[in-house]
């Protein structure tokens, strides 16, 4: 599969909850592998995964691939909106 096949690509956690779309990725050099995906989060899933929505601006956070469970017409993560809490990072 192509990168720019997943670019903009709804993304839900496993409780079918959408969260938003992929808007870029991280790139590890040293192993050339795609370590996270950058996510522009809806306001729904911000306020559930940052406990606030974003005034100015969309949120955007980043997610591990190794979350991912499941990428076909979406991408389904492996965890509920409240398993990710802990493990998202806030850019």
């Amino acid at each position: 599969m192509l990168a720019g096949n997943l670019y903009d690509k709804i993304v839900y956690s496993k409780d079918m909850f959408k969260l938003g779309n992929v808007k870029n990725f991280e790139i590890n050099p040293d192993g050339m592998k795609v370590t996270h995906f950058i996510l522009k989060l809806e306001n729904d899933a911000a306020k559930q995964l940052l406990g606030k929505r974003p005034r100015l601006r969309q949120a955007k956070v980043r997610v591990k691939t190794e979350n991912i469970e499941n990428i076909r017409d979406a991408i389904i993560l492996g965890q509920s909106v409240e398993e990710l809490k802990g493990t998202i990072d806030k850019l």
